[in-house]
């Protein structure tokens, strides 16, 4: 049923995937609440408490203080520029691949991901995370879902799976992993889960977002979404 409505570009994250601490496979979900991102708040010159954990993530990722350095001036002119957007989100293939490729070409494990929403949820999220009604900049996704790019078609990406997904005022997002969730919405809503850690469609996700939103659910307090997720082809990124 999802796969009827038309579906537009949220952005592309470049992320590092964790073991799930229950002992189970990665999850292929861009919450940095599951995984490393190698693009966030650190990468940013100009944000408060950047060097808070520096040296964790200097041992996670490998790098030293010359590519802190320069990871930052690369990532304040391509938030200048439009091409990267808050907090951790690129907004074309392209502009993923150069950070991948100057940065963490040494890294075997990071996978680039790309989400979608339907035209209903990006309406949806387009009225949420409105700046004026925030009170605050504006977020990536609001950013690029305004642009309404519809879904990429090429072989260059693989549809994997949907991720139920909450968003902060932030731009920041959970996934239902971070409740684990997925035994619960899979037997009361008779979703199918996949290898990727994700749902394969269903019929009736207003009754999964429904449920996720429920203040008596005990999710985050925040908006929850669904998103189509996709998986970027690796070769020469």
């Amino acid at each position: 049923m999802c796969h009827e409505t038309p579906f537009y570009l949220g952005g592309y994250y470049l992320i590092k995937l964790r073991p799930m601490k229950l002992g189970g496979d990665p999850v292929f979900t861009c919450s940095t609440c599951i995984n490393d991102g190698f693009l966030d708040s650190w990468c940013y010159s100009w944000t408060t408490r950047n060097n808070d954990s520096i040296h964790e993530i200097k041992d996670k990722f490998l790098l030293d203080d010359q590519n802190i350095q320069s990871i930052r001036a690369w990532v304040d002119r391509g938030f200048d520029d439009k091409r990267i957007g808050w907090p951790d989100l690129f907004y074309d293939l392209e502009t993923v691949q150069e950070y991948s490729q100057t940065f963490f070409s040494h890294m075997p494990d990071k996978r680039i991901i790309s989400i979608y929403f339907s035209e209903q949820e990006t309406a949806a999220l387009l009225s949420e995370f409105e700046p004026q009604k925030q009170g605050l900049g504006a977020i990536g996704l609001f950013e690029e879902l305004q642009k309404k790019i519809p879904e990429s078609l090429s072989t260059a990406e693989t549809f994997i799976g949907f991720d139920i997904i909450g968003i902060e005022a932030s731009g920041d997002f959970h996934s239902f992993w971070c409740h684990n969730m997925a035994k619960d919405l899979s037997e009361r809503f008779n979703l199918t889960g996949n290898r990727y850690g994700l749902f394969e469609d269903s019929r009736d996700w207003k009754a999964v977002l429904d449920y996720m939103n429920a203040e008596e659910t005990g999710c985050e307090p925040v908006p929850w979404y669904l998103c189509k997720v996709k998986l970027v082809n690796q070769k020469g990124s």
